[in-house]
């Protein structure tokens, strides 16, 4: 069990997830309206670049990736491999059951004859159910990138987008430009700066120590803080 959901919770992980924000904490500030000129303008090309069911479209094909490349090169690591590519503690997969010199593929099987098919069926219902979800958010995304597109772009800039979208190379880009995005090569240069991020991440909390050591350290929290922390939860 503890192998199974260490190596879903990596996979995803390991998975680009397109375009979803950082979650908000506060809300944003007010932003002045488009031109209304050009949000008629930028509407077209919205409708060329992100019709709806992107999300879903490049939902799959990302789960599509990780189940048929990640996760078979997971299953061919040991255990202190997969810690170290995925930027672990050491001692993440340690299990009584895992021996050090099998890879974590040979583990699972030798535990759980079904765990690849098992592990298959799970990244696809929760691919599914995460496209279900983006697929809600997807009508707001189209108008925030439209709004976005009327700030950047000029009318006739904009109808020139437009034309070349009508072309038959602009339909084509237009219609997988955001899949290309998250296609196989851009999956494979994402996960490679996992380990990359996590080797820098000590240098970098050092940078961060350095350039505020001019500040009070934190304030530390308070009984009543901590209570309120665990009602949230």
């Amino acid at each position: 069990m503890m192998l199974r959901h260490t190596l879903c919770a990596a996979a995803l992980f390991a998975a680009p997830t397109p375009l979803l924000a950082e979650p908000v904490t506060e809300a944003p500030a007010a932003l002045p309206a488009p031109d209304p000129a050009r949000l008629v303008a930028a509407r077209p090309v919205i409708d060329a670049l992100w019709p709806l069911g992107t999300y879903a479209r490049v939902m799959h094909a990302t789960m599509d990736q990780v189940v048929q490349g990640t996760m078979m090169r997971m299953f061919d690591m040991k255990p202190h491999e997969f810690a170290k590519n995925m930027g672990l503690p050491a001692d993440a997969t340690k299990a009584k059951d895992v021996h050090p010199d099998e890879t974590l593929g040979q583990a699972a099987d030798r535990a759980d004859p079904y765990f690849r098919e098992r592990m298959r069926i799970t990244m696809k219902v929760m691919g599914d159910e995460m496209a279900t979800l983006m697929t809600e958010i997807e009508p707001g995304v189209r108008d925030a990138l439209t709004a976005s597109y009327a700030r950047r772009f000029s009318v006739a800039e904009l109808g020139d987008l437009q034309r070349f979208f009508a072309t038959p190379t602009g339909k084509a880009y237009a219609s997988d430009s955001m899949l290309l995005m998250m296609g196989p090569d851009m999956v494979n240069a994402m996960q490679a700066f996992v380990p990359k991020m996590m080797q820098a991440m000590p240098k970098i909390m050092a940078h961060v120590a350095d350039a505020t050591k001019h500040l009070p350290p934190p304030p530390k929290k308070t009984s009543t803080d901590a209570a309120t922390e665990k009602d949230a939860k």
